[in-house]
């Protein structure tokens, strides 16, 4: 009899010879890191889920911190952390929660532990950015964390009328604002250029900074990352969402995942299950997510953290997804 978590790894691609009987089995660190794996839940048993209660799913790292009591229903968004202490945020009636690895004794973690006041009512985005973390409640943005008060002065610009934020983690901890179609760049190593400052619809960061125009062109700048920044003929058109990995991007198209940039893992290889029918995109440390209409969740490239591991609860109504050093999704 095929077990359940046979029933929910059925799909694998760019693997040596270790699929049998549509069971994927387990592959060194070495083979996950020279392939890529698109996993589905093709087939997998119905679950007994309730989709819309708001409950966060958490899959990757064996030592992730595992999602509070209150990340088990009313959640509206998550922003998955890509630094070493595995911290994330969660939104939930306009407050801020955050959880993570956090190593108290060092002062830094221990602002990076702390929401605000500001950030406990009427919050309505949130984003993780290394050693900070951002909220945005009406029209504000609030950043905490950090190694000192003198690091934590944003533009004046931020304090209204901003319309989202972008959070770059990783090696670099910088923001992206967004206000009157124009960005605005907080602790960035590279100059916003000139197109960016207007008609913009939507930005992400990471190493690199991404924005879409409103003509559906995605944009990029940053350092150092010349395979990067050079968007392909395909992305200069028609791209509706947008989202910076490490060293690579992911762009969406007519309901098809486009990706460029490092290929170290996988990430160019966007399984055929991402290619049709995706409403959103989430790159992650190496792992990329989609979100497919029918509710389906897609994981590609690095798995030494299980991030292909998708449970099969995973896809049962996802609302939103994120993915960092861990994958999640809010059913």
């Amino acid at each position: 009899m095929i077990s359940r978590r046979q029933l929910m790894r059925t799909v694998a691609v760019g693997l040596p010879t270790a699929v049998l009987g549509g069971t994927v089995l387990q592959v060194s660190t070495a083979q996950a890191r020279s392939g890529t794996t698109s996993i589905t839940a093709e087939g997998y048993e119905a679950q007994a889920c309730a989709p819309g209660e708001g409950k966060i799913i958490q899959w990757g790292p064996a030592n992730a911190p595992a999602v509070p009591e209150a990340g088990l229903s009313g959640v509206t968004a998550v922003s998955a952390g890509a630094c070493a202490n595995l911290y994330n945020l969660m939104l939930k009636d306009g407050r801020v929660t955050t959880w993570g690895n956090f190593n108290l004794q060092d002062p830094n973690q221990q602002r990076l532990s702390r929401v605000p006041v500001a950030a406990t009512k009427d919050v309505t985005a949130i984003e993780t950015a290394g050693r900070y973390s951002f909220a945005l409640r009406d029209g504000g943005v609030i950043v905490w964390g950090g190694t000192r008060d003198g690091e934590l002065v944003l533009p004046e610009a931020t304090e209204s009328g901003v319309t989202a934020m972008a959070g770059a983690n990783g090696g670099s901890s910088y923001g992206l604002f967004l206000k009157d179609g124009g960005v605005i760049q907080w602790r960035g190593f590279v100059a916003v250029p000139d197109e960016a400052k207007e008609g913009i619809v939507a930005i992400s960061a990471r190493q690199h900074a991404l924005a879409l125009r409103e003509d559906g062109r995605v944009i990029t700048w940053g350092p150092d990352l010349p395979a990067n920044l050079t968007v392909p003929a395909e992305a200069q058109s028609g791209v509706t969402a947008i989202s910076a990995g490490p060293a690579f991007s992911l762009a969406l198209k007519n309901g098809a995942v486009i990706a460029w940039g490092n290929n170290e893992y996988g990430q160019l290889e966007v399984p055929y299950e991402a290619q049709s029918d995706v409403v959103a995109i989430s790159a992650g440390n190496g792992a990329s997510m989609a979100l497919t209409a029918g509710g389906r969740i897609v994981v590609w490239a690095y798995n030494v953290y299980g991030q292909l591991d998708i449970p099969a609860e995973a896809h049962c109504g996802a609302s939103a997804i994120s993915c960092g050093y861990v994958c999640m999704v809010v059913l």
